[in-house]
């Protein structure tokens, strides 16, 4: 499991997160281990109701697009310190 929140720049430990299936349950996203995902509750919120969506790459690089359409790249070399 990722050790913070995977939304871009975020520090939020993984423990004081949600999680996130990456492909949703409801279009048939398995709950597995490799389908979820920690999400600080104020991401999860803005993944949910504010069109950021994301997918992890077979690489294990989480990409995280934007409202307008923005990419960012997240893994455990380009995140920050868990706070």
């Amino acid at each position: 499991m990722h050790p913070t929140c995977v939304f871009p720049h975020c520090s939020r430990a993984a423990e004081r997160c949600d999680l996130d299936h990456v492909e949703p349950y409801a279009d048939g996203g398995p709950t597995s281990t490799e389908n979820l995902a920690p999400l600080c509750r104020r991401h999860h919120r803005m993944k949910t109701h504010a069109r950021w969506r994301y997918r992890r790459r077979p690489d294990g690089v989480f990409e995280w697009t934007g409202p307008m359409g923005q990419v960012s790249l997240v893994d455990d070399r380009t995140h920050p310190d868990v706070e």
